[in-house]
């Protein structure tokens, strides 16, 4: 979730964003009305120097007005799931991120999301606790999480900011820097998530993931939201049960 963000590359993907005005949902509200069951996500990405920035900025949904936040990208999509205990034994099966494949606009191929992931028990613990269950989502708590990639291993908080019966809002954040070769791309919380899901309707779930980078990112981190958007891609059809490496790649170069 975190770790496999770090990855970035120099150029413009404005080719990739369909152009929506998608409002975080702090009032329980999506205001895309253009996502449709079976049809492709919608995504779009925010810099410092977009003005549109600031609902991202403030939202207080999000919580990230304790910093300067120097890109927001995010997707919304609508996925079918018979419940949303469903929903959360995908999210929280972390020992399957391996199997997760994205588009790589560095290496132009399809790459392995995470080598390794999975729950631990704290910042320092070095042993794997079993995948995370339906009923251990509760309003409130907390789990550490790691993530091993071709730079390394990276702990992870998760947070559920929110529980009921037909919603959940999940947020996490790096504890530990996260490194690309020998820079230091994200400072700790520089790379932040939340995660908002919703019913819909019978076996329809609005699905909506945002990213935030903040202070404490590198210039590379922030050089392009392609990276971003092939993640959050990957993870929405993970979550969607549809194969992840399925052309074609929703930001297919830098």
């Amino acid at each position: 979730m975190m770790t496999a963000l770090a990855a970035a590359s120099a150029a413009n993907a404005q080719g990739a964003f369909q152009g929506f005005a998608l409002a975080p949902p702090c009032d329980g509200r999506v205001s895309v009305s253009d996502a449709q069951l079976g049809g492709p996500p919608i995504v779009g990405s925010w810099s410092e120097v977009n003005p549109n920035k600031a609902a991202w900025q403030t939202a207080p949904c999000l919580r990230w007005t304790d910093g300067h936040t120097r890109m927001s990208t995010a997707l919304a999509a609508v996925v079918r799931a018979d419940s949303l205990d469903n929903l959360l034994t995908r999210y929280g099966a972390l020992s399957q991120y391996k199997m997760i494949r994205f588009w790589s606009t560095m290496h132009q191929t399809w790459e392995q999301f995470v080598m390794a992931a999975g729950i631990t028990d704290g910042p320092n613990a070095d042993y794997t606790l079993p995948d995370l269950q339906p009923g251990q989502f509760e309003t409130g708590r907390s789990f550490y999480y790691y993530e091993i990639g071709q730079n390394g291993r990276s702990i992870n908080l998760l947070t559920v900011r929110e529980r009921t019966a037909d919603s959940a809002v999940l947020a996490t954040e790096n504890i530990t820097p996260i490194r690309f070769g020998i820079f230091t791309v994200f400072q700790p919380r520089a790379l932040q998530t939340v995660t908002f899901i919703r019913n819909r309707g019978p076996q329809e779930w609005n699905y909506i993931q945002t990213i935030g980078v903040g202070e404490g990112s590198d210039f590379i981190a922030v050089h392009s939201p392609s990276p971003y958007i092939n993640r959050l891609t990957a993870l929405y059809r993970y979550m969607a049960g549809i194969r992840t490496d399925g052309a074609p790649p929703a930001a297919p170069h830098n």
